[in-house]
């Protein structure tokens, strides 16, 4: 991890929206989606984001959170609104997290909140804790239950399986719903993905509800700026599917998951800027973004904007508070997740 951290308030002028790294995500549904934080505990082989490895980390103000979740909620309706903290990071390693659930519950509409987790940094304190301030369901990255492959895939040999499982047992006694989400990687955890579901299976001859523990397996996909298994290359979302089917069929269990089994359902979006790709923007460019060739612009008060340059600054804090005008490369309307190019 890096020494540098950015912390991002009022005061910062970096805004919640447009970035996909930081602050919140508003796909148009009754979810909010909270990027509070970069850091990372992890360096996995596969993460699509490259968590753990930045140049620049940033950890955001609750106050400023809880502000700018009250005003999407106050657009969406107050009612059946989901807040799910799914930062490029852990979760766990963000310093006000209690207090900040604490903070968000009190906002009117608020239903569910749920956050993911690769599980490591559980221990029975914090589960009392996650307990205490009411958190609903927290979804677990757990991609094998054999610890050489845990490790290899985690890129890391001090990943403690055992202790992890012991603690996921540890949530199953209390109010919190688990969520078991591995990562299929096909031909190197196809056998794992297996005994994950067998785990399952066990739990909830044992008692446990289809709610209180579910399974959520997930395609392996790339992406230019994550980093790669070798020699394993994602199939078609059909193929996937299609194993899905297979699978349900040889363990009857429910293993497709859509919008309609976590009550996701279309709402108004909060907050949406009109460009297009290949636009011109004017911004301003407000901080360094997570990479040397990375920086955050501000279009107004909501919108930021990731901005990528051709080749880094050595000195970017010269580039920090330039006016410049940037090219739209990205611009996706689901998420309002922009992106803008800068040649120097």
């Amino acid at each position: 991890m890096t020494n540098e951290i950015i912390y991002v308030d009022e005061n910062s002028e970096i805004p919640l929206f447009g970035v996909d790294f930081l602050g919140i995500i508003d796909r148009g549904t009754n979810v909010i989606e909270i990027k509070p934080l970069t850091l990372c505990n992890l360096k996995c082989k596969y993460c699509f984001v490259s968590a753990g490895d930045y140049d620049t980390n940033f950890t955001v103000d609750p106050n400023y959170l809880v502000k700018k979740i009250k005003e999407v909620v106050n657009i969406k309706g107050n009612y059946k609104i989901e807040i799910h903290f799914a930062p490029y990071g852990e979760i766990l390693l963000y310093p006000n997290l209690f207090n900040l659930i604490r903070e968000i519950w009190k906002i009117k509409g608020i239903e569910i909140i749920s956050l993911q987790t690769n599980g490591l940094l559980l221990n029975e304190e914090i589960i009392s804790q996650l307990e205490e301030v009411k958190i609903t369901r927290i979804n677990i990255s757990l991609n094998s239950l054999r610890s050489e492959k845990a490790n290899y895939l985690c890129n890391n040999m001090n990943y403690d399986l055992d202790t992890l499982l012991k603690n996921i047992s540890r949530l199953l006694n209390t109010t919190i719903d688990v969520l078991i989400a591995p990562v299929w990687f096909p031909g190197e955890n196809d056998e794992d993905i297996e005994d994950i579901i067998r785990f399952i299976k066990d739990l909830r001859k044992k008692g446990y509800s289809e709610k209180k523990i579910q399974i959520g397996i997930q395609k392996y996909l790339i992406y230019k700026t994550g980093r790669k298994l070798k020699k394993i290359r994602p199939k078609s979302w059909g193929y996937f599917y299609d194993q899905l089917s297979f699978l349900e069929k040889k363990y009857n269990i429910k293993l497709k998951l859509g919008p309609f089994d976590f009550g996701i359902h279309k709402r108004k979006t909060a907050a949406f800027l009109k460009v297009r790709k290949n636009d011109l923007l004017r911004l301003k460019v407000i901080s360094k973004g997570r990479w040397k060739k990375e920086y955050i612009g501000k279009i107004n008060t909501n919108f930021g904007i990731k901005v990528l340059l051709n080749k880094p600054i050595i000195q970017s804090e010269k580039f920090i508070g330039k006016d410049i005008k940037a090219k739209i490369i990205k611009a996706n309307y689901k998420d309002n997740i922009l992106t803008a190019s800068f040649s120097i």
